[in-house]
């Protein structure tokens, strides 16, 4: 058995208010990152705030996903963690896209090791303003 992993933490800046306050948006969404990822869903809970702003977590047979949102400062905070080897980018770069961050600070750790380690932190713009397109994000 191994007990390493990938665990991502993601703060998307400038998102879409829209859909940071909206809960059915958000659960669909992460369940598509999750799933996209080949990800099993075990549970799935999503807390609607008033007036404002949205907390959920899945919580996946490799670990969980969780998403906390501030509508009226256009910041949602993500955390995403899977066992073994899983890359991650294509789920992180949906999440980002679709909540529609024009700036992301992503931050990955690897987790289940013995030694220290540096923590990986790419700064991330996703639009490209020349050229209206979204930018990858590199979760490795």
């Amino acid at each position: 058995m191994t007990i390493e992993g990938k665990h991502i933490i993601i703060d998307g800046f400038e998102c879409d208010s829209l859909h940071l306050n909206n809960i059915a948006f958000l659960e669909n969404l992460c369940k598509k990152a999750a799933l996209d990822a080949g990800m099993e869903i075990l549970y799935s809970y999503f807390h609607q705030f008033q007036p404002q702003g949205v907390t959920g977590v899945l919580v996946l047979s490799t670990s969980h996903l969780s998403i906390h949102t501030w509508p009226e400062e256009g910041y949602a905070s993500l955390d995403f963690y899977t066992c073994g080897d899983s890359d991650l980018t294509a789920p992180v770069n949906l999440l980002l896209k679709e909540l529609s961050a024009q700036k992301a600070m992503v931050y990955s750790i690897d987790r289940g090791v013995t030694q220290p380690q540096l923590i990986y932190c790419n700064e991330i713009t996703t639009t490209d303003n020349s050229k209206g397109e979204n930018k990858n994000v590199s979760t490795d």
